[in-house]
């Protein structure tokens, strides 16, 4: 990272002068037990004579490993991207052939910290709180610590690759974002230059460039201080725009080095405050199933435009019950108002509306059914998500936090990656879930995401029932499938682990161990990928489907996309279990009583000749399938699908019939494929859909995004010029998206023409085999009077997919509880079932599966 050295041998010459004998002897106090520091010190001794290599890299990274641990669990703050390299080590020794291992830079920044802990310095910020989405100024103070800073020294100002704040600029003192540096030493001058930098605070997947201040004259001395200021209004620029989603530790990354030769050092990371904005929405959570008479929680949350708590409250809330009037709620500062003990006497489905007093912002509650006696609950959860602790950004109490009180989920699993964790983390996290559990409230898992490429296994995460005891069994030394599996196995009981991959760094569907690994998981902010639950049913293997959001904001449960890779709202995993317990949902968890949403809280209940699903029934010819839908909007249709094939579907939202000369309701849907074309590759990246669609001999009286929450990707608005005209983007990976339009004055010759700008796929973890590929331009024209039964697809052939643009007549308000039902015939043992529900919103459903005969998994 950053400059770095002009060679290995200077590296080496300058770690001779730090690894001076007796330099650090064990005492009293010492971070390091007796034995590790021997072996420290003789690694600074072995690096200062020669450089890591092929020959020596795993055996030195292995001291370098237990060095950094010992220093985090000291509180200590380690080198950015330390973990990750000794993970490329170890798990990637093969793929790294001769090259040097990369760790002797770390090893140099570690021993300046064992032996001069007081050279680096300290900084402070100023930490707010700063308004998501507003024009602010930030600074960062650096005093100088007891090494000067010489000529040609400086300071890296790194960009944290996920936020989306504002491109800072150093050339206009009167334009946005404009950055400075100033000083307490006169006699000093900076000049501005360029660093290569990679990892979190750089280029994610490559060698990014960062911004440096380079002292161009004199010598910042111990005490002197540094001033770096993020929108520097002073000349007239409107200051830094802030992210725009709340936080609370907003990663403004500096690094330092002492002179031209040596590499930058960490400096700690700043917490930094951002709050939510002026009050734009509201949400509300309830259980989805209660017992008649029994007491609950309906929680009512103030949000801005960006789904952060709102920054000013609220200015109190009229609430409804299935339409009549509730209860009043009195304006107030907390944007999160409880309302304890409801009670509803009679069974039945409720919904909740929530409006301000003026009613110019609504906003409703999932459906809640109460049942007289139930004998299953659906929980929702979110076993994967990140926070600053990884290459994501908070804290891990601003994780869970967000998890019970904003997201008000019942279960989650912070499930970090375990490269970029330390022993420290690793203890944190475990503490975390024995402080915010509270059975029958909130439980927390003690879980971690294991991390290798998908040529080695894929991304899987994991999770622990309890968090005694537990270790990780990180692919740092288990770097490939079958060995997590037995490290798994080695540790624990196979009943107090789930093991759950995902399809994004995807897993390798080949394998599974029944007893560890009972779900998939099929959608996330990354995308659908429905493709990779059926690819593990169609190689055998019996399991079950959920959806997690994998935020990397420490916003698990309940959060909106930021950028072109994390682009959706996170997904949801529904656990049926008895109780809100440690030991029910676990259970539930490994015994397949699972379902998946895109993060509605859509109630599914769904079964074979009676058997639920994630179960297996007996062997018989005739099945009977059976459910019900409980939606938060309107349903759009019922598939089910059988041993990889689709052999039902009914369409409740499709209006088949010609209204001439009336208003139309139309609902014009973008649709693409995220399954890879090539065995063992990652998914396709996002489809970006973006152009202008022009309505012909009709008039537009309403047009309206389903399901746009990316406000950075997903845009609608009318030509105020041309009031036939819509200027739209959006984006799809394995899912659609989709425009609703409400027309008058409709004719047969009513067109509706699309002209599509050229976009090139996008995405995180993107194909080894089929690189993102550049979608040309297109033109197509829909005509209303090619409908056939209410519906017309256009395709468009794109590489080895074909995208598809349907237009749809639909009713203006459908069902949202619906009973469905099919009956089938088969002689084959093993088949499968399961059913996907899409709703009018672009919401998405997943059943898990419901074997009939066969044999069940050993």
């Amino acid at each position: 990272m950053g400059k770095g050295l002009n060679s290995i041998y200077q590296l080496c010459a300058l770690l001779g002068t730090l690894a001076f004998p007796g330099a650090a002897v064990a005492a009293d106090g010492d971070y390091l037990s007796p034995e590790l520091r021997a072996r420290v010190e003789q690694l600074k001794a072995e690096v200062a004579a020669a450089p890591s290599d092929a020959s020596n890299r795993e055996v030195r990274a292995r001291v370098l490993w237990d060095w950094a641990n010992a220093y985090a669990l000291k509180g200590g703050v380690l080198p950015v991207n330390l973990t990750q390299a000794i993970t490329i080590i170890f798990a990637y020794a093969d793929a790294l052939g001769p090259r040097r291992a990369g760790i002797d830079e770390f090893i140099f920044e570690m021993s300046l910290l064992d032996e001069q802990p007081d050279a680096i310095g300290t900084l402070q910020a100023d930490v707010g709180p700063f308004e998501a989405g507003a024009w602010v100024t930030v600074t960062q103070t650096y005093r100088v610590g007891a090494r000067q800073i010489q000529t040609g020294g400086g300071f890296l100002v790194a960009r944290h690759f996920m936020p989306n704040y504002g491109l800072w600029q150093t050339s206009d003192p009167r334009a946005d974002n404009f950055l400075s540096i100033s000083s307490t030493n006169p006699r000093v001058s900076f000049v501005t230059a360029s660093a290569p930098i990679a990892g979190m605070h750089g280029d994610f997947r490559g060698i990014g460039e960062g911004l440096v201040f380079r002292l161009a004259s004199g010598t910042l001395e111990p005490g002197d201080q540094v001033t770096i200021t993020y929108g520097d209004t002073s000349q007239g620029s409107r200051g830094f725009l802030m992210a725009d989603f709340s936080s609370d530790r907003m990663p403004l990354p500096l690094y330092l080095a002492f002179n031209e030769d040596e590499p930058f050092l960490t400096l700690p990371i700043q917490a930094i405050e951002v709050i939510g904005g002026a009050l734009a929405g509201v949400h509300a959570f309830a259980p989805s199933v209660v017992a008649t008479g029994e007491p609950f929680t309906l929680a009512v949350r103030a949000q801005d435009r960006f789904y952060n708590r709102s920054g000013d409250g609220h200015r109190g809330w009229r609430i409804s019950l299935n339409g009549t009037p509730f209860k009043d709620l009195p304006a107030g500062p907390d944007p999160i108002s409880l309302v304890d003990g409801v009670r509803l006497n009679e069974p039945g489905v409720y919904r909740f509306a929530i409006e301000s007093p003026d009613g110019r912002i609504r906003g409703e509650s999932n459906p809640v059914l109460v049942e007289v006696d139930p004998v299953r609950r659906i929980y929702w959860g979110d076993t994967h998500g990140h926070s600053g602790f990884a290459e994501g950004i908070g804290s891990a109490d601003r994780f869970m936090t967000w998890a019970r009180d904003d997201a008000r989920l019942d279960f989650v699993t912070h499930s970090e990656h375990d490269l970029w964790m330390d022993d420290y983390e690793w203890e944190v996290l475990r503490n975390n879930v024995r402080s915010y559990t509270k059975e029958g409230s909130f439980i927390a898992y003690l879980g971690y995401e294991w991390t290798v490429r998908n040529i080695q296994g894929g991304h899987h995460n994991v999770l622990y029932r309890t968090p005694e005891g537990r270790e990780r069994i990180s692919g740092q030394f288990y770097p490939t499938l079958s060995a997590l599996y037995a490290g798994l196995r080695a540790t624990s009981e196979t009943r107090d682990v789930v093991v759950i991959p995902h399809a994004h760094q995807a897993g390798d569907y080949r394998q599974n161990d029944p007893q560890l690994e009972p779900l998939i998981e099929i959608m996330s902010q990354h995308g659908n990928f429905e493709w990779f639950g059926r690819m593990y049913l169609n190689h055998g293997h019996q399991v079950g489907f959920t959806a997690a959001s994998d935020n990397h904001l420490s916003q698990p449960g309940f959060s909106a996309p930021i950028n072109s890779s994390l682009a959706q709202r996170g997904g949801l995993g529904a656990v049926l279990a008895a109780e809100k317990s440690t030991d029910a949902i676990f259970d539930g968890m490994k015994s397949l009583n699972a379902y998946a949403t895109t993060g509605d809280r859509i109630i599914l209940d769904f079964s074979v000749n009676g058997t639920a699903m994630g179960q297996r029934a007996p062997f018989a010819n005739a099945r009977s399938i059976r459910g019900r839908v409980i939606g938060t909007a309107p349903i759009d249709s019922i598939t089910l699908i059988k041993n990889d094939a689709e052999v039902w579907r009914y369409d409740y939202l499709t209006e088949d019939g010609d209204r001439t000369g009336a208003g139309e309701s139309l609902l014009l849907s973008f649709v693409s494929d995220s399954e890879p074309v090539q065995t063992g590759d990652n998914p396709r990246g996002w489809r970006h859909w973006r152009g202008t669609l022009r309505v012909e001999n009709a008039r537009i009286l309403a047009a309206e995004g389903r399901d746009f929450h990316n406000l950075a990707f997903q845009t609608l608005t009318v030509d105020p010029e041309s009031p036939d005209l819509i200027h739209f983007t959006t984006l799809t990976r394995g899912d659609s998206s989709s425009i609703a339009l409400e027309l008058a004055d409709v004719k047969r010759s009513t067109a509706l023409h699309l002209n599509l700008e050229p976009a090139r796929e996008t995405g995180g973890a993107p194909p080894i085999y089929r690189k993102p590929q550049l979608i040309p331009a297109a033109a197509l024209t829909l005509y209303l009077r090619d409908m056939d039964n209410g519906r017309l697809r256009q395709s468009l052939a794109q590489d080895d997919y074909e995208d598809q643009i349907i237009l749809r007549r639909v009713i203006s308000e459908g069902p949202r509880d619906v009973q469905f039902a099919f009956d089938d015939t088969d002689d084959s043992q093993g088949d499968y079932y399961f059913v996907r529900i899409n709703q009018a919103n672009d919401a998405v459903a997943w059943s898990s599966p419901v074997w009939v005969g066969g044999h069940p998994k050993r």
